[in-house]
């Protein structure tokens, strides 16, 4: 199911690169959002699984989320 999520506080919902010789996360690139698109795989109260249309997969907690709809059927964590 294809879903909209509404995040509380904007942030940056890219691919974010490794280096793998330091193991350290590269600078973030980017501007921060407060809604994204993308493919619910799975939710539990704790939170939601998104497949982005890159493929990469986001873990989004969910007092991080305001709302998530799928067009028709609008849900909000509590």
């Amino acid at each position: 199911m294809n879903v909209q999520v509404v995040l509380k506080r904007p942030r940056i919902i890219d691919v974010v690169p490794i280096d793998l010789v330091d193991g350290e996360l590269v600078d973030r690139a980017g501007k921060p959002t407060h809604k994204f698109r993308g493919q619910l795989i799975c939710f539990t109260s704790d939170d939601l699984m998104i497949r982005r249309p890159s493929g990469a997969i986001l873990v989004v907690d969910s007092y991080e989320v305001n709302s998530y709809s799928d067009g028709k059927t609008h849900l909000e964590p509590e």
